[in-house]
């Protein structure tokens, strides 16, 4: 069966139960990397995201002028 094939919410269910299972097993240098990953990757999108907006902002407001 194809994965497109699979609607979002049945993907985001497999993914739930995945994590789950994996993080029972995981060992704790795995859950810190993990965690490591997270953080980082959620400070670069707090810092890119205002970027993206005002990239997108400045061009549509310098056409209205």
């Amino acid at each position: 069966m194809k994965l497109s094939r699979i609607p979002l919410l049945g993907r985001v269910g497999i993914a739930i139960v995945l994590g789950i299972v994996i993080g029972q097993f995981a060992p704790v240098w795995l859950a810190s990397i993990f965690a490591t990953f997270n953080s980082l990757f959620g400070n670069f999108l707090s810092f890119v995201i205002p970027l993206i907006i005002i990239g997108l902002i400045t061009p549509a407001i310098g056409e209205l002028g």
